[in-house]
């Protein structure tokens, strides 16, 4: 990348309202600092206390989604120190944390509006069960989604009914209750993957 590169990268990134994007590796380690760095990016926004909060929380609840979800790229196989073992390697994706001036809040009679979105490769065998639990969130009005939210935290057997999710399975339900609108989503083919794997978008507004 040469300087008009960069200087059109700014504009765009400008013009889409960025404030906060990272693509590569997620670790344990990389998901604590862009937290960290976000929350001092927020710390300059003139949102209010609860929207903070729920970028936050979204954007803490889609890192470990890629985290523990991401498909890792075929070619990135690392060895260990001792005995050159080969490591799992690292899962890699990217989010982005922007926010949308509608007319009001440009006239000062409203505040902007934030997103959340964030995109993978999953396994192209899920995307049929991630198509239907997304759709089925999309169309819950909010009191459904904390109603199910409720239930899900009372039921010990998730972890048998749902193979494919860790831990309670609350991740997508957690962004869709703390969103504005209904969650955005697609697919996408995934280069160089013969088919394997999908690239998969997630975008919440708060």
């Amino acid at each position: 990348m040469n300087g008009p590169d960069f200087e059109r990268f700014q504009a765009n990134a400008q013009d889409c309202g960025v404030l906060f994007y990272y693509a590569g590796e997620f670790t344990p380690a990389v998901v604590a600092a862009a937290a960290d760095s976000l929350k001092q990016r927020l710390a300059t926004e003139d949102a209010s206390g609860p929207a903070k909060r729920k970028l936050f929380s979204t954007f803490v609840e889609m890192a470990h989604n890629i985290l523990h979800y991401a498909v890792p790229p075929d070619d990135d196989a690392q060895t260990t120190a001792a005995a050159d073992v080969p490591a799992a390697p690292a899962p890699k994706g990217a989010i982005g944390v922007g926010k949308d001036l509608p007319a009001a809040a440009l006239e000062g009679d409203g505040p902007p509006q934030y997103w959340i979105v964030c995109s993978n490769a999953v396994d192209i065998a899920h995307v049929p069960r991630l198509t239907d639990k997304l759709d089925a969130l999309r169309a819950m009005s909010l009191e459904e989604i904390k109603q199910s939210y409720r239930e899900q935290l009372r039921n010990p057997d998730h972890n048998t009914t749902d193979t494919l999710s860790k831990g309670a399975g609350l991740g997508l339900l957690t962004i869709a209750r703390d969103a504005s609108a209904p969650l955005e989503y697609s697919f996408a083919p995934s280069p160089d993957t013969e088919g394997r794997t999908a690239l998969f978008h997630v975008k919440a507004r708060i």
